[in-house]
């Protein structure tokens, strides 16, 4: 399945959430992530864990770092490595 540019789907245990990457931010690993939180949302807090997979279907363990001010369900995250 091919996705458009800048698609993920963020895996918190069994649960997939489709979102889109907003911004890399400089070179620490760090990314700005928006997800479509429609319903029934897993708890997502500082410290949590996930599998983001990229468009292309490559996939990287992150940890959020950080929810975002401002209503939306924007996510500071950082890179931990390669799942």
């Amino acid at each position: 399945m091919t996705r458009d540019f800048n698609t993920v789907v963020a895996h918190f245990g069994a649960d997939p959430v489709p979102g889109r990457i907003e911004a890399l931010e400089g070179g620490r690993g760090m990314m700005r992530v928006s997800l479509d939180l429609n319903g029934e949302a897993p708890p997502l807090s500082e410290g949590s864990e996930c599998v983001l997979e990229m468009h292309d279907g490559a996939r990287f363990r992150f940890t959020v770092t950080e929810r975002l001010p401002g209503g939306g369900n924007e996510l500071r995250m950082k890179l931990l490595g390669k799942a």
